[in-house]
């Protein structure tokens, strides 16, 4: 299952010209590619959330992604495919193509490597990728919002705690035992 569509992937070079027999690659050719980087995406999907898929097929569970999710992979295997085209534009004299694909190289890179959450060395980031809660909903999330939550201390008389934290006083700021 592709993601992308030839037309999309044509898009990304303005002057390419398809259906030029001898003098471009085929629209077979161009296929095979999206099918190759969308199997890559797949990899990437089912071993990064498979706790996600679970029992459902894989199938079932791509088509119910978001939008943002569905565009977003379209997006990787569109850039994938064109990638993988900059050494058959050069093959065929086109450098500027070429040179344009390799930047799409650059790109899909870095894409594939946050939808594996993947740092720029290929080693697992501590907190995930920044696409992971668009294919799990529970997945970890980088938040703004305090971890942990508590009284200092600094704000009370030594001799109250509040009730409503269910603390005690006894490792608390003024406890005696250790000093």
């Amino acid at each position: 299952m592709s993601y992308t569509t030839l037309d999309q992937v044509a898009a990304l070079f303005p002057t390419f010209k398809r259906g030029i027999p001898q003098q471009n690659p085929s629209d077979t050719y161009i296929q095979n590619y999206i099918d190759d980087v969308a199997g890559e995406i797949d990899a990437a999907l089912q071993r990064r959330f498979g706790e996600a898929i679970s029992n459902t097929p894989f199938s079932t569970w791509v088509g119910g992604l978001s939008t943002d999710a569905q565009n977003l992979l379209e997006k990787i295997n569109r850039y994938g495919t064109a990638a993988q085209l900059a050494a058959v534009f050069e093959s065929l004299g086109f450098t500027s193509l070429g040179k344009l694909a390799r930047e799409y190289a650059e790109d899909y890179r870095a894409l594939l490597l946050e939808l594996n959450g993947w740092d720029s060395k290929g080693e697992p980031k501590p907190q995930g990728g920044i696409y992971d809660h668009l294919f799990d909903s529970e997945a970890r999330t980088e938040t703004p919002r305090p971890l942990l939550g508590g009284v200092a201390g600094a704000d009370q008389p030594d001799d109250i705690t509040p009730a409503d934290m269910g603390q005690s006083n006894v490792f608390g700021k003024f406890d005696k035992r250790g000093t």
